[in-house]
């Protein structure tokens, strides 16, 4: 049985990134750029006033300085003036800089001449440098800048920045579909009442969510009879992935050998999930057409697999990264095991829980109380409680320590059910 680490790297070695297209920017949230995007003009694209105030030549600027107001009428484009010798012109945030200023004198540093109406002529109050309070052409951005790189994923903050360099139609990797249903007589769609013997296919949904959520685009074909087998994986293998949830029967080993799926993976050291199964359908070419997964029906062992595995098998056949990296417990030593007692209710199980030297707890290990009051390590999880923790542990009574039993811990790894990060995050 392989271990988590080696079941995900022979299946990524199996996957090659698929075909790009030109999708409209909207469309693009989510997805993977297969060609960096470049910005194709300057950011701003014109100098432009950092506040509101007054635009100038900063040599004009000088204290008692009279200068003439030009440019008062709002339908006038700050871009079309040209400022001269003893010349200003108001200027809003954002505005354009006219031409021949160099600088923004703020409004609270000039005083206007008194008048009814805008003012004609203003008064310098202060000095001002070239180029203060404003922000410069190509201050933020220079045309042929690469606003992302090829393998980045298109976020929300992204979009208006390629909107504003004119980059809307990227060039991404194409959304995976992916083939979703469950195999046996007694399941009904979640929707059905499930009389008699049946009971409902949830395990459908369960891996459709995470697919979701991984970028792909998920098809639940709902519960398949066996009979039904051959047209079923006939209909889902038009997709790339396909995952199949149910019993590991005769009759669907036999459908999927004759469907042409090619056994990989049988079997991986998680749980839940440890039962399942690994394919692929290679095409003429020799290049690996469709990756085929039988997951236990189980919903928490087919989210464990589809996070775990299919996920970012999914992330790598879009072009992008293959998610997180595993803890070093699922693919290095065993970590190191710090006995901590936990607090509880009465009448719950005493446990010790595995801290790495990085503090967050990543192993939790039934434990026992010995004949002295300190805890020992229980060998199963499944073997009933011996202990009770609240008033029982406050009050120092403990049962006797059972002979012949291990002082050796069964270490179980916990991983998070890690999803890439979307388009929302």
């Amino acid at each position: 049985m392989l271990s988590l680490a080696e079941a995900r790297a022979q299946i990524l070695e199996r996957a090659e990134p698929g075909e790009t297209i030109e999708v409209c920017l909207a469309e693009a949230l989510g997805l993977v750029l297969a060609e960096p995007a470049v910005a194709d003009v300057d950011l701003p694209p014109f100098d432009r006033a950092a506040l509101d105030g007054y635009a100038l030549r900063a040599s004009d600027g000088r204290v008692e300085t009279r200068l003439r107001v030009v440019g008062l009428h709002d339908d006038e484009d700050g871009a079309e003036l040209e400022i001269s010798a003893d010349e200003a012109a108001h200027v809003a945030p954002g505005d354009p800089i006219p031409w021949g200023a160099d600088a923004v004198l703020r409004s609270d540093r000039i005083r206007p001449e008194p008048d009814l109406g805008p003012p004609r002529l203003v008064e310098v109050l202060e000095p001002v440098e070239v180029g203060e309070n404003l922000v410069p052409r190509g201050h933020y951005l220079r045309a042929g800048t690469e606003l992302a790189p090829a393998g980045a994923r298109v976020r929300m903050a992204m979009v208006g920045l390629f909107a504003a360099q004119g980059c809307v139609h990227p060039v991404c990797y194409r959304r995976v579909r992916v083939a979703v249903f469950a195999v046996g007589d007694h399941m009904v769609g979640p929707g059905e009442a499930p009389v008699m013997h049946r009971e409902r296919n949830a395990a459908g949904a369960t891996v459709v969510a995470p697919c979701l959520r991984w970028g792909a685009t998920a098809h639940d074909l709902g519960a398949i009879a066996e009979d039904d087998l051959d047209a079923a994986l006939s209909r889902a293998l038009t997709a790339p992935i396909v995952v199949v949830m149910g019993r590991s029967t005769a009759t669907l080993r036999r459908a999927l050998l004759r469907a042409g799926v090619e056994p990989v993976i049988s079997g991986v050291s998680i749980q839940p999930g440890k039962r399942m199964n690994y394919g692929v359908v290679v095409g003429p070419s020799g290049r690996v057409e469709h990756h085929v997964f039988h997951l236990p029906p189980s919903p928490i062992a087919a989210l464990t697999v589809t996070s775990l595995l299919v996920g970012p098998l999914i992330a790598r056949l879009q072009g992008g990264s293959s998610g997180p990296p595993l803890p070093s417990a699922l693919s290095g030593p065993p970590p190191t095991v710090r006995p901590t007692i936990a607090s509880g209710p009465s009448r719950s199980p005493l446990k010790s829980t595995t801290r790495p030297a990085s503090s967050r707890p990543r192993s939790t290990i039934a434990a026992r109380t010995t004949s002295s009051g300190s805890p020992a390590p229980r060998p199963s999880p499944c073997s009933p409680p011996i202990v009770v923790l609240g008033a029982a542990a406050k009050s120092s009574k403990s049962l006797p320590s059972v002979p012949g039993r291990p002082t050796t811990p069964d270490r179980v790894t916990r991983s998070r059910l890690a999803c890439q990060p979307g388009a929302y995050s």
